[in-house]
């Protein structure tokens, strides 16, 4: 990843000169730095969410059924720890029913009994092992999802953590497109999650109707080479996509064609 980036800093630092120069070719360098990005953000997201699925997999090694719960208290002070991006920690048990709730935002709730069973978090959890919820905002600010994983042992139940993913954010705006560019992120179904403009992340708005953003959702294709499209203000732009591993999340990067072209 670090490899790509500097090449991503040369590539923008070469091609101005070279457009001084006449060179025919620095629009497909141009190009070729564009899909860099895209694939250098969704990397860092992927990687985001595998560092934070890894310490929740510790919450999972006991049966429900088993460990005190002074344990299980113990486990979820250490994943609070560890993992500032999990707000909350729930240990459904192999019914689905909720044992130990622990937060970040209130005190812990132990043996609630609230029933999961029917839903999406528990069961897709217990058939796929993982579960990665729609994204949401909590406060009408903060970006969250759901993550939950089942344990190995048949009666092991399922951890489900509540995501702040605030720090994508961060990754997004942190990336510098051309001078006048942007790099954005949208979830599964077409919704900004992801934008250095606060507005348009905090409305979750839907971009699901525009061209390159039908073409990536409709094509396995975990990258989209640089082409010519216009933005959500209608405006010709050139855009480059890569997908978020395991997420269906997609990274787009886009260019105001008159800097692609000058």
């Amino acid at each position: 990843m670090w490899r790509r980036e500097l090449i991503i800093a040369l590539g923008f630092a070469m091609a101005w000169p070279i457009a001084a120069n006449g060179q025919s070719d620095v629009r497909a360098l141009r190009s070729q730095i564009l899909l860099m990005q895209a694939e250098c953000i969704a990397d860092k997201l992927a990687e985001f969410i595998k560092e934070n699925q890894n310490q929740v997999g510790w919450t999972t090694q006991l049966p429900s059924t088993g460990g005190s719960i002074e344990q299980r208290r113990f486990d979820a002070l250490r994943l609070l720890r560890q993992a500032p991006a999990v707000t909350e920690l729930s240990l459904l048990d192999a019914e689905g029913k909720e044992f130990y709730k622990a937060s970040r935002l209130a005190i812990d709730v132990v043996g609630s009994g609230t029933d999961y069973s029917k839903e999406a978090k528990f069961t897709e959890t217990v058939a796929k092992k993982i579960y990665y919820g729609p994204v949401y905002l909590r406060r009408e600010s903060e970006p969250y999802m759901t993550l939950a994983l089942a344990g190995r042992p048949p009666n092991a139940g399922v951890s489900v953590v509540e995501l702040n993913l605030t720090s994508i954010w961060d990754i997004v705006q942190q990336t510098k497109v051309g001078n006048r560019g942007v790099a954005y992120v949208v979830d599964a179904g077409g919704r900004v999650i992801a934008h250095p403009d606060f507005g348009l992340r905090k409305s979750l708005r839907d971009l699901s109707s525009l061209a390159q953003v039908q073409e990536a959702r409709t094509t396995t294709a975990l990258t989209g080479t640089a082409h010519i499209t216009r933005d959500m203000n209608n405006q010709k732009v050139v855009a480059a996509y890569a997908r978020v591993a395991g997420l269906g999340w997609l990274v787009f990067v886009e260019l105001p064609i008159e800097e692609w072209t000058n």
